[in-house]
Parts: structure tokens; C-alpha cells; sequence
């Protein structure tokens, strides 16, 4: 038997006309198809966020991740979603007056500018030929806009820069990567990133730049032309007296020709400040507390006028996803019983437990009765009460309270959950707690809550929520962001350097130790951590 996709219809009312499509169908091909929507800028890779469309009724599908790195919350709560990236599964309603039209009108839009603003005569022939060379690229629409030519120019080039000189400009972005050099090209006319790759150069960017190799890396390796900015991360010690920044990183830039460089370094050996930096460039919004999973001792609280920078040194653990090693085939989830139901590689041996399953275990000893509220072990003979299977779940050491609770154990490995992890665990619940308080009580208003992490972790926010590590109200205001935090870096292309972005948006730094504030301890007590 045969069986054909199904056929649903799709709705656009700005065009007061209805479409039909198999699914499985990409809107945004599907749209180009029906020559409704030129082609956005960057084709439908889901990079320059021109294709959105708003979708109505109660099919608005979910966001995908590049859907939140391009679209604005708000619009995102607003029903707007790329059509690029969505895939036809059922009946739609959408506007799609929204979506740009194609490159080359961007490119006519910025000739029209600039031609007010040149002498009629003497620029005359200027015109004439950039026209001819807009006109001669009409065909190819990623040409009038990318800036990652792996290919000779052969056109006809304008003698005048339709960019302003002060503003943003074309850039790449170079991170020194254990697979290679990784590079972002950034282009200012749609303020976003047109391309990226891997380079798996021998040589790391440091030893590229004490040999004064970089420019012929671009040139030659990367086949990168008419780039006028240059901005490099490289990791280590700084050994070229750089400038320190927020106290986060260390910075120095320099020119070779008419190419700015930039480089950005940790501020010492280890590169967990600039990490943290990278991640506060994602906030955007009014009054935001940032949390980074990974490096909980260093907190920060953003505001349009004021960026507080919080530390505390005293953690056991400052690494929420370290308490528990990761392990290469972790469990992923367990059942009401506490067994584990899921694992990463069926086909391989358990050796380890994920953040999110690892939280899930914790709030199941809790129901059960083998934890209370403070994570703390119940003793032998209580959990003999609880009809807890003492000879799988409990280790003994010889006394009358268990060591650690087992959440798995077969004849090659056992993971036991201990007293101290659940100490720590503890500890940094009650730390963003009362970080949380501490700041909305003392320093302002929290408009929302950023958590970072480096890996992702399914269900995490809301077992954090189940397990009190974030109070309820804040239920509808936290934004979680896993993944890599180094290509936030782009953003700082949006200004001429990256001290001028800086003095945009941190040139009012306020630091704070929360060990020695009084009000902090306040706020300490109350949750229950101990100093």
C-alpha cells in the first residue's frame, strides 16, 4: 500500500489568497515558488532574519533556536516566525507583508541615498558604473551582499564605500577552535553573519599572528576579500601587554594597511571571565539577572544605565553541571521509581547522569521520602520506614546514616548520589535564591532571569522551578540559552570597535562582593546558605 502526504492549506491573508501544500513543504520555498516573496538575503539559511511572517489562530507553531537568535521576543510573542525555517505540518494562517524583498533592492535603496548626496557632475560616471555593476549582480543575489568571495571579482567596481564610515562595517570573526579556526563573516548592510566554516589550519592563530601571517591567512586560506575588520579570540596567557576590559578580558588592536584588527584574550590563564562576557552580550532586554551555570561565582544584573557585576568566591562547587559528572552514555530520565528509562546509546553501558535527570532523581528522593526539603539523607532506619530497597538504593559505610543514595548499579559500574553532592546541590539553590532576592530586594527591579549553560539540558528550568531553585513568580520571565557562547562575540560588530561598544553599553560599571555586603547575608540566611 501506498500512502501520499497529506494535502493542507495555507492562508495569507495580507494576499487575501489560499495555497495548498503537501507537508513536509518549507514555507519559504513554497512562497518563492509561487513567486510571492523575492529571495531574502541570505537565500533561506535562517542567518538575516528578513523572511518573517506572523502566523494566526491556534496552529502558531513553536520557535526554533535560529527563530530566537534572530527574532526579538516580543515578536516572537507576537506569532512572527521565519519562513525558512518552518515546515509545513498542518493547515496555516499567516501575513507574509513582511518579508524584504529581494538583495537588490536593498542595493538600489542604498545607491538612491547616496546619489542626494553627490555632485550631480563631477560623480556622474561613478553612478553610471555602479549602476552597471548593480545590474550585471542582479542574477546573483548572495553577491551583492556576501563578503565571502571564494571566487576572483571580474565586475565592475564602484569608486565610492555606501557604507558610513563611522557606523559598522564588514568584519570577520576568527576562534581558535581544537578542529581548526573557526570564522564568522559578518556583513553590516544586514547586520548579521552571511557565512561561516571551519578552517583545519596547522598553525594556531597565535603563532599566525607573531609571524605577521594573518592578512595572507584571509588572503590566501579563506579566500576572504574586501574585509575591513578583523576581530580574533585567542586563548592563553596575554603575552602583548593588552588593555583589561571589565575586568573580564584583556584587548588591543591594530592596523595593517586599511584593515582594523582587534583581538580580544583572557584576562589570565583561564578563560571562564571572557566566557562570561560573551553570554551578557545577549542582554537585551531591560533588568535582566544572568546566571551562567557553569561559573555560578560571578553573577551579573543588566540594566539600560548600569551593569552590576556580582561575585562570590565561596561556593564549594561554582559549576551547577559538575556536580555530577557527565559521563559519555549518561542516564537521560528515570520512571516514578527511580529507575533509569532512558539513556543516551542504548547499545552501551551506563556511565554517568545528565543535569536534567540528575535534577529529576532529587525531586523523586524527595516525594519518596529518602531526601527532605534541605537535600538531606534520611537515616538508615528511616528509610527501612519508607520501604526504601535498602540493598539496592542505600550504600552503608558502618554507621547508622547512608553514605549516598545509588541511582544506578549493575556488575560494571554504580552511580551514587552522595551526601556532599547533595550538600552542594543545596548550597547553590539556596545561592541563586538568594541572588535573586539580594537584587530584586537591594539593587532593582528583575525584569527577567538569563541561565547559561555550555551543554543543553532538557527540562532543566523547570525542575529548577519544581525544586525551589527560582521563586514561582519568576515562571514566565526566564530565558535559558545552552550552547556555545563565543560567536556572541558578532555582536560587537555592531559598533565601529569594541571599545566603543563598551562605552555604549557598560559605561557604567558598579562591582560587588557579595561575601562582605550586609544585605547579601541578609538575603543568605533567609535561603538558608550557610557563609
Amino acid at each position: 500500500m501506498f500512502f501520499s502526504k497529506k494535502i493542507y492549506n495555507i492562508t495569507i491573508k495580507d494576499k487575501n489568497i489560499t495555497l495548498q501544500a503537501k507537508s513536509g513543504t518549507n514555507l519559504y520555498k513554497l512562497l518563492l515558488d509561487e513567486k510571492l516573496i523575492n529571495p531574502t538575503l541570505c537565500n533561506g539559511a535562517g542567518q538575516c532574519g528578513k523572511c518573517r511572517v506572523k502566523f494566526f489562530g491556534n496552529n502558531i507553531p513553536k520557535p526554533v533556536y535560529k527563530e530566537t537568535l534572530n527574532l526579538a521576543k516580543i515578536n516572537i510573542d507576537a506569532g512572527f516566525r521565519l519562513a525558512c525555517q518552518q515546515t509545513i505540518k498542518k493547515d496555516m494562517e499567516i501575513d507574509i507583508s513582511e518579508i524584504s524583498s529581494s538583495a537588490k533592492f536593498f542595493m538600489q535603496d542604498k545607491l538612491k541615498n547616496k546619489e542626494n548626496n553627490l555632485d550631480n557632475e563631477a560623480e556622474e560616471n561613478n553612478i553610471e558604473n555602479f549602476e552597471n555593476s548593480i545590474e550585471n549582480e542582479e542574477n546573483t543575489v548572495d553577491d551583492t551582499v556576501s563578503i565571502n568571495d571564494f571566487t576572483e571579482n571580474t565586475g565592475t567596481k564602484s569608486t565610492f564605500d555606501i557604507r558610513k564610515e563611522e557606523g559598522p562595517t564588514d568584519g570577520i570573526l576568527l576562534i581558535q577552535q581544537r578542529s581548526g579556526i573557526r570564522y564568522y563573516c559578518y556583513s553590516a548592510a544586514i547586520d548579521n553573519i552571511v557565512s561561516e566554516g571551519v578552517h583545519p589550519y596547522n598553525e594556531p592563530l597565535r603563532d599566525i599572528i607573531d609571524n605577521d601571517m594573518l592578512p595572507d591567512f584571509l588572503y590566501s586560506e579563506l579566500k576572504i576579500r574586501d574585509i575591513e575588520r578583523v576581530m580574533v579570540l585567542i586563548e592563553g596567557n596575554d603575552s602583548y601587554g593588552a588593555e583589561v576590559k571589565m575586568d573580564m578580558f584583556r584587548y588591543m588592536s591594530f592596523e595593517i594597511g586599511t584593515q582594523q584588527y582587534e583581538m580580544i584574550m583572557p584576562r589570565g590563564s583561564k578563560s571562564y571571565d571572557i566566557t562570561h562576557f560573551f553570554r551578557i552580550l545577549n542582554a537585551d532586554k531591560d533588568n535582566q539577572l544572568i546566571f551562567s551555570l557553569d561559573m555560578l561565582n560571578r553573577c551579573h544584573y543588566a540594566t539600560p544605565k548600569l551593569f552590576t557585576d556580582m561575585q562570590f568566591p565561596f561556593l564549594r562547587n561554582n559549576n551547577m553541571v559538575a556536580v555530577k559528572p557527565r559521563g559519555l552514555n549518561p542516564i537521560t530520565a528515570f520512571n516514578d521509581n527511580l529507575e533509569p528509562v532512558s539513556r543516551e546509546n542504548k547499545e552501551k553501558d551506563i556511565d554517568g547522569i545528565t543535569l536534567t535527570a540528575l535534577l529529576q532523581a532529587v525531586k523523586l528522593m524527595i516525594k519518596q521520602g529518602v531526601i527532605n526539603n534541605k537535600f538531606q539523607l534520611k537515616s538508615r532506619t528511616e528509610l527501612s520506614k519508607a520501604n526504601v530497597p535498602l540493598g539496592l538504593s542505600v550504600k552503608v559505610t558502618g554507621s547508622a546514616t547512608p553514605e549516598g543514595f545509588y541511582l544506578y548499579r549493575d556488575r560494571f559500574s554504580e552511580i551514587i548520589l552522595t551526601q556532599e553532592e547533595l550538600n552542594e546541590l543545596f548550597q547553590i539553590r539556596s545561592y541563586i535564591r538568594s541572588v535573586i532576592d539580594y537584587t530584586r530586594d537591594c539593587i532593582g527591579v528583575v525584569d527577567g532571569l538569563i541561565f547559561y549553560t555550555t551543554q543543553a539540558h532538557d527540562e532543566l528550568i523547570n525542575l529548577m522551578f519544581e525544586l525551589d531553585f527560582i521563586p514561582k513568580e519568576f515562571a514566565n520571565k526566564v530565558i535559558y540559552r545552552p550552547g556555545e557562547a563565543t560567536v556572541q562575540a558578532i555582536k560587537l560588530f555592531k559598533e565601529k570597535d569594541v571599545p566603543t561598544y563598551l562605552n555604549q553599553h557598560f559605561n557604567n560599571i558598579r562591582r560587588i562582593d557579595l561575601l562582605d555586603d550586609a544585605d547579601f547575608q541578609k538575603a543568605a540566611l533567609a535561603n538558608f546558605l550557610e557563609i
